[in-house]
């Protein structure tokens, strides 16, 4: 949905110098990070509509490395 959005914020966030990791995933779409299940009776249908038809949910090579470099990120900047 927001396609080009990690460019952008890429370069703001250089240009005033925070530091930062910026990756987009094109393969992934929203909600890729949610590993939880989308379907199923207790999940409204229009859930489990939305991660089959507008393939929206969890991307698991995406979420992998989304995590590493979350982690990586962390350590590296938040660490005491």
């Amino acid at each position: 949905m927001l396609r080009g959005a990690a460019d952008r914020l890429e370069r703001a966030l250089t240009a005033a110098a925070v530091p930062h990791d910026v990756k987009e995933y094109p393969g992934a779409s929203h909600s890729f990070l949610n590993d939880h299940p989308c379907a199923g009776d207790d999940i409204p249908a229009v859930f489990a509509l939305m991660t089959k038809v507008a393939r929206m949910g969890y991307h698991e090579p995406s979420a992998d490395d989304a995590r590493r470099r979350i982690v990586s990120f962390f350590d590296s900047h938040l660490k005491a």
